[in-house]
């Protein structure tokens, strides 16, 4: 019995780290294809801004990668505290300036109507 509790904990520690190095993010290149990031990096304390249309932006800049979210949020998700403490966070790994709301990805093959998407950016300039 003391073997089959081990066991059971070992799981349960492995599914919890799993879920840990998850936080309901996945990162995509431009083309789609699913990435993973060295979660060993320290993050960045900043925060990043978020943009909702790309006009908004004043700088130039590139599109970096794009982030899908299925962590669960309250309400309009730019107002749960929670949820954009969790996207700023797993964002600051990647090096990057800012995000921009995706409203429709629906043409990309990796699209899932149950998740929310941001594409990163980097300013060209420096300022």
């Amino acid at each position: 019995m003391k073997i089959f509790n081990n066991i059971v904990l070992v799981f349960f520690l492995f599914f919890l780290s799993s879920c840990a190095i998850n936080s309901g993010f996945v990162l995509y290149s431009m083309d789609g294809k699913e990435i993973r990031t060295n979660n060993n990096r320290q993050y960045n304390d900043s925060s990043i801004k978020l943009f909702f249309h790309r006009d908004e932006i004043e700088k130039e800049f590139v599109e970096v990668n794009i982030v899908g979210s299925n962590h669960h949020y309250y309400g309009d998700f730019y107002f749960d505290e929670t949820f954009m403490n969790s996207l700023n966070k797993r964002v600051s790994l990647l090096s990057v300036d800012a995000l921009i709301f995706e409203e429709d990805l629906s043409r990309n093959s990796f699209y899932n109507d149950q998740y929310i998407y941001f594409t990163t950016i980097r300013y060209t300039e420096n300022n």
